[in-house]
């Protein structure tokens, strides 16, 4: 009697199991635009400008109401600003690896918004200075640290979902240590669209 029981349970959990699917993962590309605002605290006004990051993001989905997602992403960031009329600021490119948590409305079957909490690394690769017309390369190239708060939704697709995102991210590690005496912050607004694959 007990092996029977026992033998009706492991049927039911396996069942159980195939019809909730408890972890669905995701994978595809994503790309999007971005801005980027710093402020050196040095009486000049802020720097800002705009740029692209395009990557690969993957993740699971756990019970339809948590996600962990990481995108590893190329992208490019803009600072400028106008000085007597001379316009002056940096180019840069950057590898940018975030990774959030997401709390997700998984109960509506096609649309499921979620809101992202997380951290992400900044890693420069090359930039350009430039005043005027006059250009030179950054020597000293800086790796920062991110807070990030996202907003998003999942439109669900057959095997596809398309996800439109909107983060915040807050610049943690923005003061150069070359210049105690200033505070520095630096935030950036950055919005992609996602194509993933679910299998």
């Amino acid at each position: 009697m007990k092996k029977i029981i026992f033998l009706l349970f492991a049927l039911t959990i396996i069942l159980t199991g195939q019809c909730l699917t408890p972890f669905k993962a995701y994978i595809g590309p994503l790309i999007g635009p971005n801005y980027s605002n710093f402020d050196p605290k040095d009486n000049a006004g802020t720097l800002s400008g705009t740029g692209f990051q395009i990557g690969l993001g993957m993740g699971v989905e756990l019970f339809n109401t948590l996600g962990i997602q990481m995108s590893p992403m190329f992208k490019t960031t803009s600072f400028n600003r106008t000085i007597l009329n001379v316009p002056t600021g940096a180019n840069f490119n950057n590898l940018y690896f975030p990774v959030s948590l997401q709390l997700k409305a998984g109960a509506l079957p096609l649309v499921s918004p979620y809101f992202g909490l997380g951290l992400a690394g900044n890693f420069q690769m090359d930039g350009t200075l430039y005043v005027g017309e006059l250009e030179s390369s950054v020597d000293e190239l800086e790796n920062d640290l991110y807070f990030s708060l996202s907003l998003g939704t999942d439109i669900k697709l057959t095997k596809l979902k398309i996800t439109p995102e909107f983060a915040f991210n807050y610049n943690l590690t923005a003061d150069d240590p070359d210049t105690q005496n200033r505070t520095e912050t630096n935030y950036e607004l950055n919005f992609s669209v996602g194509i993933f694959f679910t299998p």
